[in-house]
Protein backbone atom coordinates (compact mmCIF):
# COMPACT_ATOMS: atom_id res chain seq x y z
CA UNK A 1 0.00 0.00 0.00
CA UNK A 2 1.15 3.54 -0.67
CA UNK A 3 1.08 5.07 2.82
CA UNK A 4 0.65 8.77 3.14
CA UNK A 5 3.65 8.98 5.42
CA UNK A 6 4.84 8.20 8.92
CA UNK A 7 2.15 10.30 10.57
CA UNK A 8 -0.59 8.13 9.15
CA UNK A 9 1.11 4.89 10.17
CA UNK A 10 1.63 6.24 13.67
CA UNK A 11 -2.00 7.32 13.76
CA UNK A 12 -3.27 3.86 12.81
CA UNK A 13 -0.98 2.20 15.33
CA UNK A 14 -2.20 4.50 18.09
CA UNK A 15 -5.79 3.99 17.03
CA UNK A 16 -5.34 0.24 17.48
CA UNK A 17 -3.95 0.73 20.98
CA UNK A 18 -7.00 2.44 22.35
CA UNK A 19 -9.60 0.27 22.05
CA UNK A 20 -28.76 13.22 10.10
CA UNK A 21 -31.76 11.75 8.99
CA UNK A 22 -32.53 12.59 5.30
CA UNK A 23 -35.72 14.39 4.29
CA UNK A 24 -38.61 12.25 3.05
CA UNK A 25 -39.46 12.07 -0.63
CA UNK A 26 -42.83 13.34 -1.78
CA UNK A 27 -45.41 10.54 -1.65
CA UNK A 28 -46.03 10.91 -5.39
CA UNK A 29 -42.67 9.32 -6.19
CA UNK A 30 -43.40 5.85 -4.88
CA UNK A 31 -43.16 2.16 -6.41
CA UNK A 32 -43.98 -2.41 -5.70
CA UNK A 33 -42.75 -5.95 -5.66
CA UNK A 34 -42.65 -9.67 -6.07
CA UNK A 35 -42.63 -12.46 -3.56
CA UNK A 36 -40.76 -15.68 -2.96
CA UNK A 37 -42.60 -18.96 -3.10
CA UNK A 38 -40.70 -20.55 -0.22
CA UNK A 39 -42.42 -20.74 3.14
CA UNK A 40 -41.09 -18.13 5.59
CA UNK A 41 -38.84 -18.97 8.51
CA UNK A 42 -40.26 -18.80 12.04
CA UNK A 43 -40.85 -15.25 13.20
CA UNK A 44 -38.53 -14.00 15.94
CA UNK A 45 -39.13 -10.90 18.07
CA UNK A 46 -38.13 -7.86 15.99
CA UNK A 47 -36.20 -6.12 18.76
CA UNK A 48 -33.93 -8.12 21.05
CA UNK A 49 -34.36 -7.26 24.72
CA UNK A 50 -33.55 -9.18 27.85
CA UNK A 51 -30.62 -11.22 29.12
CA UNK A 52 -29.56 -13.01 25.92
CA UNK A 53 -28.39 -10.64 23.22
CA UNK A 54 -28.74 -11.36 19.54
CA UNK A 55 -25.63 -12.20 17.47
CA UNK A 56 -24.74 -10.77 14.03
CA UNK A 57 -23.07 -12.59 11.14
CA UNK A 58 -22.01 -9.83 8.72
CA UNK A 59 -21.09 -11.27 5.30
CA UNK A 60 -19.58 -8.94 2.71
CA UNK A 61 -18.40 -9.38 -0.85
CA UNK A 62 -16.22 -7.27 -3.13
CA UNK A 63 -17.43 -5.78 -6.45
CA UNK A 64 -20.53 -7.99 -6.56
CA UNK A 65 -23.39 -6.85 -8.79
CA UNK A 66 -26.91 -8.26 -8.91
CA UNK A 67 -26.34 -10.81 -11.68
CA UNK A 68 -26.70 -13.54 -9.05
CA UNK A 69 -29.34 -16.22 -9.66
CA UNK A 70 -31.00 -15.23 -6.38
CA UNK A 71 -31.70 -11.85 -8.05
CA UNK A 72 -32.85 -13.43 -11.30
CA UNK A 73 -29.36 -13.30 -12.82
CA UNK A 74 -27.40 -16.00 -14.61
CA UNK A 75 -24.57 -16.74 -12.13
CA UNK A 76 -25.35 -19.96 -10.25
CA UNK A 77 -25.94 -19.24 -6.55
CA UNK A 78 -27.71 -22.20 -4.88
CA UNK A 79 -26.63 -21.23 -1.37
CA UNK A 80 -27.82 -17.63 -1.62
CA UNK A 81 -31.07 -18.96 -3.09
CA UNK A 82 -31.40 -21.08 0.05
CA UNK A 83 -30.54 -18.17 2.34
CA UNK A 84 -33.22 -16.03 0.67
CA UNK A 85 -35.88 -18.36 2.08
CA UNK A 86 -34.97 -17.16 5.59
CA UNK A 87 -34.26 -13.53 4.62
CA UNK A 88 -35.75 -10.37 3.20
CA UNK A 89 -34.21 -9.72 -0.21
CA UNK A 90 -33.93 -6.01 -0.96
CA UNK A 91 -34.35 -5.43 -4.68
CA UNK A 92 -33.56 -1.70 -4.65
CA UNK A 93 -30.52 -1.36 -2.40
CA UNK A 94 -27.78 1.16 -3.26
CA UNK A 95 -24.27 2.08 -2.16
CA UNK A 96 -23.18 5.62 -1.30
CA UNK A 97 -20.08 5.64 -3.54
CA UNK A 98 -19.19 2.90 -6.08
CA UNK A 99 -15.57 2.47 -5.05
CA UNK A 100 -14.33 0.16 -2.30
CA UNK A 101 -12.93 2.40 0.43
CA UNK A 102 -15.42 5.30 0.16
CA UNK A 103 -18.29 2.81 0.17
CA UNK A 104 -17.04 0.68 3.06
CA UNK A 105 -16.01 3.70 5.14
CA UNK A 106 -19.50 5.14 4.74
CA UNK A 107 -21.33 1.92 5.56
CA UNK A 108 -19.18 1.12 8.60
CA UNK A 109 -19.46 4.62 10.09
CA UNK A 110 -23.09 5.23 9.11
CA UNK A 111 -22.02 8.55 7.57
CA UNK A 112 -22.09 9.75 3.96
CA UNK A 113 -18.82 10.16 2.01
CA UNK A 114 -19.06 13.96 2.24
CA UNK A 115 -18.87 13.53 6.03
CA UNK A 116 -16.14 10.88 6.13
CA UNK A 117 -14.21 12.76 3.39
CA UNK A 118 -13.09 9.43 1.93
CA UNK A 119 -13.16 9.64 -1.88
CA UNK A 120 -10.10 7.50 -2.71
CA UNK A 121 -8.40 4.24 -1.78
CA UNK A 122 -5.70 5.62 0.52
CA UNK A 123 -7.44 7.96 2.99
CA UNK A 124 -8.47 6.37 6.29
CA UNK A 125 -11.71 7.74 7.73
CA UNK A 126 -10.05 8.27 11.14
CA UNK A 127 -7.85 10.92 9.58
CA UNK A 128 -10.94 13.11 9.33
CA UNK A 129 -13.14 11.50 12.02
CA UNK A 130 -10.71 10.26 14.70
CA UNK A 131 -13.41 9.67 17.32
CA UNK A 132 -16.12 8.15 15.14
CA UNK A 133 -17.82 5.05 16.58
CA UNK A 134 -17.97 2.41 13.86
CA UNK A 135 -20.67 -0.23 13.55
CA UNK A 136 -18.58 -3.02 15.13
CA UNK A 137 -17.36 -0.59 17.80
CA UNK A 138 -20.97 0.08 18.78
CA UNK A 139 -21.35 -3.66 19.36
CA UNK A 140 -18.04 -3.79 21.20
CA UNK A 141 -19.20 -0.99 23.53
CA UNK A 142 -22.36 -2.99 24.23
CA UNK A 143 -20.44 -6.00 25.52
CA UNK A 144 -20.08 -7.94 22.26
CA UNK A 145 -17.10 -9.92 21.03
CA UNK A 146 -16.22 -8.52 17.60
CA UNK A 147 -14.07 -10.22 14.98
CA UNK A 148 -13.49 -10.34 11.26
CA UNK A 149 -12.00 -12.70 8.73
CA UNK A 150 -10.93 -11.13 5.44
CA UNK A 151 -11.99 -7.81 3.95
CA UNK A 152 -14.54 -5.66 5.78
CA UNK A 153 -12.81 -2.29 5.59
CA UNK A 154 -10.82 -1.54 2.44
CA UNK A 155 -7.86 -3.62 1.28
CA UNK A 156 -6.16 -3.33 -2.08
CA UNK A 157 -7.36 -6.42 -3.92
CA UNK A 158 -5.37 -8.48 -4.73
CA UNK A 159 -2.11 -6.89 -3.59
CA UNK A 160 -3.08 -6.47 0.07
CA UNK A 161 -4.66 -9.90 0.52
CA UNK A 162 -3.00 -11.43 3.57
CA UNK A 163 -2.50 -8.05 5.25
CA UNK A 164 -4.73 -5.76 7.30
CA UNK A 165 -4.97 -3.14 4.53
CA UNK A 166 -6.87 -0.07 5.71
CA UNK A 167 -8.46 -1.96 8.57
CA UNK A 168 -9.71 -0.23 11.74
CA UNK A 169 -8.07 -1.88 14.77
CA UNK A 170 -10.42 -0.27 17.35
CA UNK A 171 -13.32 -2.13 15.74
CA UNK A 172 -12.20 -5.67 16.55
CA UNK A 173 -11.17 -8.08 19.28
CA UNK A 174 -9.79 -10.53 16.72
CA UNK A 175 -8.81 -10.45 13.04
CA UNK A 176 -7.65 -13.04 10.49
CA UNK A 177 -6.06 -12.20 7.10
CA UNK A 178 -5.91 -15.33 4.92
CA UNK A 179 -4.04 -15.52 1.62
CA UNK A 180 -4.44 -18.42 -0.82
CA UNK A 181 -2.82 -19.58 -4.03
CA UNK A 182 -4.76 -17.01 -6.05
CA UNK A 183 -2.61 -14.39 -4.30
CA UNK A 184 0.61 -16.24 -3.61
CA UNK A 185 1.20 -18.41 -6.70
CA UNK A 186 -1.19 -18.11 -9.61
CA UNK A 187 -1.12 -14.43 -10.59
CA UNK A 188 1.61 -15.23 -13.13
CA UNK A 189 -0.91 -17.44 -14.96
CA UNK A 190 -3.40 -14.66 -15.61
CA UNK A 191 -4.70 -14.00 -19.10
CA UNK A 192 -5.56 -10.37 -19.80
CA UNK A 193 -8.69 -9.69 -21.82
CA UNK A 194 -8.57 -5.88 -21.73
CA UNK A 195 -5.99 -4.72 -24.33
CA UNK A 196 -5.25 -1.55 -22.35
CA UNK A 197 -3.76 -3.69 -19.56
CA UNK A 198 -1.27 -5.54 -21.74
CA UNK A 199 2.29 -4.47 -22.37
CA UNK A 200 2.04 -6.01 -25.83
CA UNK A 201 -0.59 -7.92 -27.83
CA UNK A 202 -1.15 -11.35 -26.34
CA UNK A 203 0.83 -10.64 -23.17
CA UNK A 204 0.00 -13.01 -20.32
CA UNK A 205 0.74 -12.90 -16.63
CA UNK A 206 3.29 -10.86 -14.73
CA UNK A 207 6.52 -12.51 -15.78
CA UNK A 208 8.30 -9.58 -17.36
CA UNK A 209 5.05 -7.66 -17.87
CA UNK A 210 4.61 -4.11 -16.67
CA UNK A 211 1.06 -2.82 -16.92
CA UNK A 212 0.51 0.75 -18.03
CA UNK A 213 0.77 3.05 -15.03
CA UNK A 214 1.98 0.22 -12.78
CA UNK A 215 5.33 -0.80 -11.39
CA UNK A 216 6.26 -4.47 -11.88
CA UNK A 217 2.66 -5.61 -12.23
CA UNK A 218 0.23 -4.50 -9.55
CA UNK A 219 -0.26 -0.84 -8.71
CA UNK A 220 1.37 -0.11 -5.39
CA UNK A 221 -1.93 0.09 -3.50
CA UNK A 222 -4.58 -1.12 -5.90
CA UNK A 223 -5.66 2.47 -6.40
CA UNK A 224 -6.59 4.20 -9.67
CA UNK A 225 -3.49 4.86 -11.74
CA UNK A 226 -4.82 6.29 -14.97
CA UNK A 227 -7.80 7.82 -16.65
CA UNK A 228 -9.58 7.46 -19.94
CA UNK A 229 -12.26 9.95 -19.02
CA UNK A 230 -10.56 12.71 -17.05
CA UNK A 231 -11.13 11.53 -13.52
CA UNK A 232 -12.17 8.07 -14.68
CA UNK A 233 -9.86 5.31 -13.58
CA UNK A 234 -8.08 2.06 -14.25
CA UNK A 235 -8.46 -0.47 -11.48
CA UNK A 236 -5.32 -2.52 -11.10
CA UNK A 237 -5.23 -5.63 -13.24
CA UNK A 238 -8.60 -5.13 -14.93
CA UNK A 239 -10.36 -7.92 -16.79
CA UNK A 240 -8.05 -10.89 -16.30
CA UNK A 241 -8.81 -14.54 -15.61
CA UNK A 242 -7.38 -17.95 -14.83
CA UNK A 243 -9.36 -21.18 -14.47
CA UNK A 244 -7.34 -22.63 -11.62
CA UNK A 245 -6.57 -26.33 -11.29
CA UNK A 246 -5.75 -25.89 -7.60
CA UNK A 247 -8.14 -27.34 -5.07
CA UNK A 248 -10.80 -24.85 -3.88
CA UNK A 249 -9.58 -25.15 -0.28
CA UNK A 250 -6.28 -23.52 -1.29
CA UNK A 251 -7.95 -20.29 -2.47
CA UNK A 252 -8.30 -17.15 -0.37
CA UNK A 253 -12.09 -17.05 -0.12
CA UNK A 254 -12.18 -20.70 1.01
CA UNK A 255 -9.66 -19.77 3.73
CA UNK A 256 -11.79 -16.76 4.73
CA UNK A 257 -14.72 -19.13 5.21
CA UNK A 258 -12.47 -21.53 7.17
CA UNK A 259 -11.45 -18.71 9.51
CA UNK A 260 -15.06 -17.63 10.03
CA UNK A 261 -16.12 -21.21 10.74
CA UNK A 262 -13.35 -21.52 13.33
CA UNK A 263 -14.64 -18.35 15.00
CA UNK A 264 -18.17 -19.79 15.11
CA UNK A 265 -16.87 -23.02 16.63
CA UNK A 266 -15.26 -20.99 19.42
CA UNK A 267 -18.46 -19.03 19.97
CA UNK A 268 -20.34 -22.31 20.48
CA UNK A 269 -18.29 -22.80 23.65
CA UNK A 270 -19.58 -19.45 24.99
CA UNK A 271 -23.25 -19.45 23.87
CA UNK A 272 -24.31 -16.69 26.26
CA UNK A 273 -21.64 -14.22 25.11
CA UNK A 274 -22.95 -12.14 22.16
CA UNK A 275 -20.83 -11.62 19.07
CA UNK A 276 -20.53 -9.66 15.84
CA UNK A 277 -18.45 -11.51 13.23
CA UNK A 278 -17.58 -9.97 9.86
CA UNK A 279 -16.85 -12.38 7.01
CA UNK A 280 -15.20 -10.45 4.17
CA UNK A 281 -14.89 -12.30 0.87
CA UNK A 282 -12.64 -10.99 -1.93
CA UNK A 283 -14.46 -12.32 -4.96
CA UNK A 284 -15.82 -11.50 -7.51
CA UNK A 285 -13.26 -8.67 -7.59
CA UNK A 286 -10.64 -9.02 -10.32
CA UNK A 287 -8.45 -10.86 -11.05
CA UNK A 288 -10.75 -13.83 -11.63
CA UNK A 289 -8.50 -16.63 -10.43
CA UNK A 290 -11.21 -19.17 -9.65
CA UNK A 291 -11.23 -22.99 -9.40
CA UNK A 292 -12.02 -24.38 -12.83
CA UNK A 293 -15.18 -26.23 -11.78
CA UNK A 294 -16.92 -22.88 -11.28
CA UNK A 295 -16.18 -21.95 -14.88
CA UNK A 296 -17.76 -25.29 -15.83
CA UNK A 297 -20.75 -24.40 -13.66
CA UNK A 298 -21.28 -21.30 -15.85
CA UNK A 299 -20.57 -22.56 -19.41
CA UNK A 300 -19.44 -20.07 -22.02
CA UNK A 301 -22.01 -21.26 -24.58
CA UNK A 302 -24.77 -19.98 -22.29
CA UNK A 303 -23.34 -16.46 -22.03
CA UNK A 304 -23.97 -13.52 -24.31
CA UNK A 305 -22.24 -10.14 -24.27
CA UNK A 306 -24.32 -7.07 -23.46
CA UNK A 307 -25.16 -5.47 -26.82
CA UNK A 308 -23.86 -1.95 -27.38
CA UNK A 309 -26.17 0.15 -29.53
CA UNK A 310 -24.97 3.05 -31.71
CA UNK A 311 -25.09 6.30 -29.79
CA UNK A 312 -25.53 4.58 -26.43
CA UNK A 313 -22.43 6.26 -25.00
CA UNK A 314 -23.79 9.69 -25.97
CA UNK A 315 -26.92 9.41 -23.77
CA UNK A 316 -25.31 10.89 -20.65
CA UNK A 317 -22.72 13.63 -19.96
CA UNK A 318 -19.16 12.42 -20.58
CA UNK A 319 -18.47 12.41 -16.83
CA UNK A 320 -21.05 9.63 -16.43
CA UNK A 321 -18.64 7.13 -18.06
CA UNK A 322 -15.50 5.63 -16.56
CA UNK A 323 -14.17 4.97 -20.06
CA UNK A 324 -14.95 6.45 -23.45
CA UNK A 325 -13.51 3.36 -25.14
CA UNK A 326 -16.46 0.98 -25.60
CA UNK A 327 -15.97 -2.19 -23.57
CA UNK A 328 -12.39 -1.03 -22.94
CA UNK A 329 -11.51 -2.27 -26.43
CA UNK A 330 -12.42 -5.90 -25.72
CA UNK A 331 -13.85 -8.02 -28.51
CA UNK A 332 -17.32 -9.50 -28.17
CA UNK A 333 -15.74 -12.89 -27.52
CA UNK A 334 -13.58 -11.49 -24.72
CA UNK A 335 -16.60 -9.73 -23.22
CA UNK A 336 -18.30 -13.13 -23.08
CA UNK A 337 -15.24 -14.74 -21.51
CA UNK A 338 -14.93 -11.95 -18.95
CA UNK A 339 -18.59 -12.38 -18.06
CA UNK A 340 -18.14 -16.12 -17.65
CA UNK A 341 -15.16 -15.56 -15.34
CA UNK A 342 -17.15 -13.04 -13.29
CA UNK A 343 -20.03 -15.51 -12.93
CA UNK A 344 -17.54 -18.24 -11.94
CA UNK A 345 -16.22 -15.93 -9.20
CA UNK A 346 -19.77 -15.25 -8.00
CA UNK A 347 -20.51 -18.99 -7.88
CA UNK A 348 -17.29 -19.65 -5.92
CA UNK A 349 -18.30 -16.88 -3.53
CA UNK A 350 -21.70 -18.53 -3.14
CA UNK A 351 -20.17 -21.88 -2.28
CA UNK A 352 -18.14 -20.35 0.55
CA UNK A 353 -21.09 -18.42 1.90
CA UNK A 354 -22.94 -21.73 1.99
CA UNK A 355 -20.17 -23.28 4.06
CA UNK A 356 -20.39 -20.49 6.63
CA UNK A 357 -24.18 -20.66 6.83
CA UNK A 358 -24.03 -24.45 7.26
CA UNK A 359 -21.53 -24.01 10.10
CA UNK A 360 -23.83 -21.49 11.80
CA UNK A 361 -26.56 -24.13 11.83
CA UNK A 362 -24.19 -26.90 12.86
CA UNK A 363 -22.93 -25.09 15.96
CA UNK A 364 -26.48 -24.36 17.08
CA UNK A 365 -26.26 -20.54 16.92
CA UNK A 366 -28.55 -19.80 13.95
CA UNK A 367 -31.76 -19.23 15.90
CA UNK A 368 -30.32 -16.26 17.78
CA UNK A 369 -28.26 -14.77 14.93
CA UNK A 370 -29.14 -12.07 12.42
CA UNK A 371 -27.34 -12.62 9.10
CA UNK A 372 -26.55 -9.80 6.65
CA UNK A 373 -25.26 -10.31 3.10
CA UNK A 374 -24.05 -7.21 1.26
CA UNK A 375 -21.64 -5.96 -1.40
CA UNK A 376 -19.61 -2.76 -1.25
CA UNK A 377 -20.94 -1.71 -4.68
CA UNK A 378 -22.05 -3.11 -8.00
CA UNK A 379 -20.09 -3.80 -11.17
CA UNK A 380 -20.70 -3.26 -14.85
CA UNK A 381 -20.22 -6.00 -17.44
CA UNK A 382 -20.74 -4.00 -20.62
CA UNK A 383 -23.86 -1.98 -19.83
CA UNK A 384 -23.44 1.39 -21.59
CA UNK A 385 -20.14 0.04 -22.92
CA UNK A 386 -18.72 0.24 -19.39
CA UNK A 387 -16.83 -2.28 -17.25
CA UNK A 388 -16.05 -2.22 -13.55
CA UNK A 389 -17.32 0.48 -11.16
CA UNK A 390 -17.20 4.22 -10.43
CA UNK A 391 -20.27 5.15 -12.42
CA UNK A 392 -23.70 6.25 -11.23
CA UNK A 393 -25.52 3.95 -13.62
CA UNK A 394 -27.78 1.32 -12.05
CA UNK A 395 -25.46 -1.72 -12.31
CA UNK A 396 -22.69 0.13 -10.46
CA UNK A 397 -24.81 1.92 -7.84
CA UNK A 398 -27.11 -1.01 -7.06
CA UNK A 399 -26.02 -3.77 -4.66
CA UNK A 400 -27.30 -7.12 -3.48
CA UNK A 401 -28.58 -6.93 0.11
CA UNK A 402 -30.32 -9.62 2.13
CA UNK A 403 -31.02 -9.68 5.86
CA UNK A 404 -32.21 -12.90 7.44
CA UNK A 405 -32.41 -15.02 10.56
CA UNK A 406 -33.29 -13.69 13.98
CA UNK A 407 -35.43 -10.55 14.01
CA UNK A 408 -36.68 -10.95 10.43
CA UNK A 409 -40.42 -11.60 10.55
CA UNK A 410 -40.77 -10.99 6.81
CA UNK A 411 -38.36 -13.79 5.88
CA UNK A 412 -38.80 -15.32 2.45
CA UNK A 413 -40.14 -12.11 0.92
CA UNK A 414 -38.84 -9.49 -1.48
CA UNK A 415 -38.75 -5.82 -0.52
CA UNK A 416 -39.19 -3.33 -3.40
CA UNK A 417 -38.42 -0.22 -1.33
CA UNK A 418 -35.40 1.98 -2.04
CA UNK A 419 -32.78 1.57 0.69
CA UNK A 420 -29.11 2.43 1.04
CA UNK A 421 -25.97 1.23 2.80
CA UNK A 422 -26.36 3.93 5.43
CA UNK A 423 -29.45 2.15 6.72
CA UNK A 424 -27.53 -0.92 7.92
CA UNK A 425 -25.95 0.67 11.01
CA UNK A 426 -29.23 1.88 12.58
CA UNK A 427 -30.97 -1.35 11.53
CA UNK A 428 -28.59 -3.64 13.37
CA UNK A 429 -28.44 -1.29 16.33
CA UNK A 430 -32.23 -1.47 16.65
CA UNK A 431 -32.53 -5.22 16.08
CA UNK A 432 -29.94 -5.89 18.81
CA UNK A 433 -31.18 -3.15 21.16
CA UNK A 434 -27.79 -1.45 21.33
CA UNK A 435 -27.41 1.48 23.69
CA UNK A 436 -25.51 4.77 23.30
CA UNK A 437 -25.65 4.77 19.51
CA UNK A 438 -24.34 7.90 17.71
CA UNK A 439 -27.09 10.44 17.17
CA UNK A 440 -25.80 11.70 13.81
CA UNK A 441 -26.22 8.56 11.69
CA UNK A 442 -27.44 9.38 8.19
CA UNK A 443 -29.55 6.28 7.60
CA UNK A 444 -32.82 4.93 8.94
CA UNK A 445 -33.52 1.55 10.48
CA UNK A 446 -34.95 -1.02 8.09
CA UNK A 447 -36.68 -2.86 10.95
CA UNK A 448 -40.17 -1.90 9.68
CA UNK A 449 -39.33 -3.42 6.28
CA UNK A 450 -37.95 -6.59 7.89
CA UNK A 451 -41.33 -6.98 9.60
CA UNK A 452 -43.34 -6.09 6.49
CA UNK A 453 -41.33 -5.79 3.26
CA UNK A 454 -44.26 -4.02 1.58
CA UNK A 455 -44.59 -1.36 4.29
CA UNK A 456 -44.79 2.30 3.28
CA UNK A 457 -41.33 3.79 2.81
CA UNK A 458 -40.70 7.06 1.01
CA UNK A 459 -36.95 7.54 1.37
CA UNK A 460 -34.66 7.68 -1.69
CA UNK A 461 -31.08 6.45 -1.96
CA UNK A 462 -28.11 8.71 -2.74
CA UNK A 463 -24.91 7.72 -4.56
CA UNK A 464 -22.01 9.89 -5.65
CA UNK A 465 -18.69 9.73 -7.50
CA UNK A 466 -15.81 12.18 -7.90
CA UNK A 467 -14.07 12.84 -11.22
CA UNK A 468 -10.66 14.36 -10.62
CA UNK A 469 -7.13 14.44 -11.97
CA UNK A 470 -5.14 11.35 -11.03
CA UNK A 471 -1.52 10.41 -11.66
CA UNK A 472 -0.96 8.81 -15.03
CA UNK A 473 -4.00 10.38 -16.70
CA UNK A 474 -4.05 9.05 -20.21
CA UNK A 475 -4.81 10.40 -23.60
CA UNK A 476 -7.86 12.69 -23.31
CA UNK A 477 -8.16 16.08 -24.97
CA UNK A 478 -10.64 17.71 -22.61
CA UNK A 479 -9.28 19.15 -19.38
CA UNK A 480 -10.97 18.48 -16.09
CA UNK A 481 -12.21 21.68 -14.41
CA UNK A 482 -10.22 22.94 -11.43
CA UNK A 483 -11.24 21.11 -8.26
CA UNK A 484 -12.75 18.22 -10.18
CA UNK A 485 -16.40 17.29 -10.66
CA UNK A 486 -18.63 15.56 -8.15
CA UNK A 487 -21.67 13.71 -9.44
CA UNK A 488 -24.64 13.01 -7.16
CA UNK A 489 -27.50 10.67 -7.97
CA UNK A 490 -30.90 10.20 -6.32
CA UNK A 491 -32.77 6.92 -6.81
CA UNK A 492 -36.46 6.45 -6.01
CA UNK A 493 -38.45 3.31 -6.78
CA UNK A 494 -39.17 4.62 -10.26
CA UNK A 495 -36.67 7.35 -11.16
CA UNK A 496 -33.00 8.25 -11.06
CA UNK A 497 -31.90 11.89 -11.20
CA UNK A 498 -28.19 12.74 -11.42
CA UNK A 499 -26.35 16.03 -11.64
CA UNK A 500 -22.67 16.75 -12.20
CA UNK A 501 -21.30 19.80 -10.38
CA UNK A 502 -24.87 20.96 -9.54
CA UNK A 503 -25.89 20.45 -13.15
CA UNK A 504 -23.35 22.81 -14.67
CA UNK A 505 -21.57 19.76 -16.14
CA UNK A 506 -24.69 17.87 -17.11
CA UNK A 507 -27.79 16.11 -15.80
CA UNK A 508 -29.48 12.72 -16.20
CA UNK A 509 -33.04 11.57 -15.57
CA UNK A 510 -34.25 8.01 -16.18
CA UNK A 511 -37.69 6.46 -15.77
CA UNK A 512 -37.12 2.78 -14.99
CA UNK A 513 -40.78 1.92 -15.42
CA UNK A 514 -40.45 2.42 -19.18
CA UNK A 515 -36.65 2.48 -19.60
CA UNK A 516 -34.98 -0.13 -17.34
CA UNK A 517 -31.72 0.02 -19.33
CA UNK A 518 -31.23 3.80 -18.96
CA UNK A 519 -31.24 4.35 -22.72
CA UNK A 520 -33.22 7.61 -22.73
CA UNK A 521 -32.03 10.61 -20.73
CA UNK A 522 -35.08 12.78 -19.96
CA UNK A 523 -33.19 15.61 -18.25
CA UNK A 524 -33.77 18.04 -21.15
CA UNK A 525 -37.39 17.00 -21.74
CA UNK A 526 -39.64 19.92 -20.82
CA UNK A 527 -42.57 17.54 -20.33
CA UNK A 528 -40.99 16.28 -17.11
CA UNK A 529 -39.55 19.61 -15.92
CA UNK A 530 -41.72 19.59 -12.81
CA UNK A 531 -40.68 16.05 -11.88
CA UNK A 532 -37.03 16.92 -12.43
CA UNK A 533 -37.34 19.99 -10.21
CA UNK A 534 -38.87 17.90 -7.42
CA UNK A 535 -36.17 15.24 -7.63
CA UNK A 536 -33.42 17.84 -7.83
CA UNK A 537 -34.71 19.69 -4.77
CA UNK A 538 -34.74 16.48 -2.77
CA UNK A 539 -31.23 15.55 -3.93
CA UNK A 540 -29.84 18.98 -3.04
CA UNK A 541 -31.51 19.00 0.36
CA UNK A 542 -30.21 15.57 1.36
CA UNK A 543 -26.70 16.17 0.04
CA UNK A 544 -26.38 19.50 1.80
CA UNK A 545 -27.38 17.90 5.10
CA UNK A 546 -24.69 15.28 4.53
CA UNK A 547 -21.86 17.73 3.77
CA UNK A 548 -22.00 18.62 0.08
CA UNK A 549 -21.04 22.24 0.70
CA UNK A 550 -17.50 21.22 1.65
CA UNK A 551 -17.11 18.41 -0.88
CA UNK A 552 -14.54 18.79 -3.68
CA UNK A 553 -15.96 19.52 -7.12
CA UNK A 554 -19.53 19.61 -5.84
CA UNK A 555 -20.59 23.24 -6.27
CA UNK A 556 -20.62 25.23 -9.47
CA UNK A 557 -18.68 28.49 -9.48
Amino acid sequence: MNNKGVSRRIFLKEAGAGALMAPMMPAALGGAAANASASPAPAFPMIQRGARKRNVLFISTDDCCNRLAVYGGQAKTPNLNRFARSAVRFDRAYNQYPLCSPSRSSLMTGLAPDTTKVYDLTTHFRETLPDVVTLPQAFLHNGYFTARAGKIYHYGNPNQIGTSGLDDPPSWNETVNPAGVDRTKEQVLLEFLDPSRRSSPGARGFAGVTLRGCADGWPADGSPVGAEVPGGNFYGVGEALHASSSRPELHTDYLVADAAIAMLEKRRLQPDDPWFIGVGFYKPHVPWIVPSQYFDMNPLQDIEAVPLHPGEMKVAPRWAYNSLVPNRGMSVENCRRATQAYYAAQSFLDSNIGRVLDALQRVGLAENTTVVFWSDHGWQLGEHGQWEKQTLFEPSARVPLMIGGAGVAGAGQVCPRTVEHLDLYPTLAELCDLQAIPSNLHGKSLAPLLADPQARWDRPAISQVYRHAVSGAAGRAEAIPPGGIMGYSLRTERYRYTFWKEGSEGEELYDYQVDPKESRNLAADNRVAGLKATLRASLESICRERGMASAPGALKA
